[in-house]
């Protein structure tokens, strides 16, 4: 069976940035399982890993267009006040914010001072070239389920949990 669209698939990663510095990976045992085509992963990575088969290993450069996109360095800037008193906001943490529409739109902290957080609408690795080393470990049919759901279930993956990696 070859990666391709309603495919749950399961690899183990290396991600690193263009000075080799490790970003993330996978633990050890703990392949990441994405839905092939349910836009779980980066749209650069799941592009090349399509057509692969289990045992396959690649290394994928993905552009910063077809990963997280390009920093826009674009903002806002809130009162340290406004935030839970039990929260202690810290540079990369990610926050939720409800948009016009009522749906949440992902920030990230970027900047805090004693006064104000700075929060970005960009994600942390936004205009990175990201350097996947992948290994395939499992494909198989996706189940009705996990097509109706967008995503796989059951051991590795992340059961209505959304994933931040790849």
């Amino acid at each position: 069976m070859h990666i391709a669209p309603a495919t749950v698939v399961a690899f183990d990663y290396t991600l690193t940035n263009g000075d080799g510095a490790v970003i993330d990976q996978s633990p050890p045992g703990e392949p990441l399982s994405y839905l092939h085509g349910a836009g779980n992963i980066v749209p650069g990575l799941e592009r090349q890993l399509e057509g692969l088969a289990v045992g396959d290993e690649r290394t994928c450069v993905v552009p910063p267009n077809e990963g997280y996109g390009l920093a826009t360095n674009q903002g806002i800037r809130v009162p340290r006040a406004e935030f839970p008193s039990e929260v202690e906001p810290q540079v990369g943490m990610a926050v939720g914010a409800t948009g016009p529409d009522g749906k949440t739109v992902p920030l990230f902290i970027k900047g805090v001072s004693d006064e104000e957080v700075f929060l970005s609408f960009d994600h942390p690795l936004a205009g990175v070239t990201l350097h996947f080393a992948v290994a395939i470990r499992s494909i198989r049919a996706a189940t009705d389920e996990e097509l109706a759901h967008g995503h796989p279930h059951g051991p590795g993956g992340g059961h209505h949990h959304g994933n931040d990696h790849g």
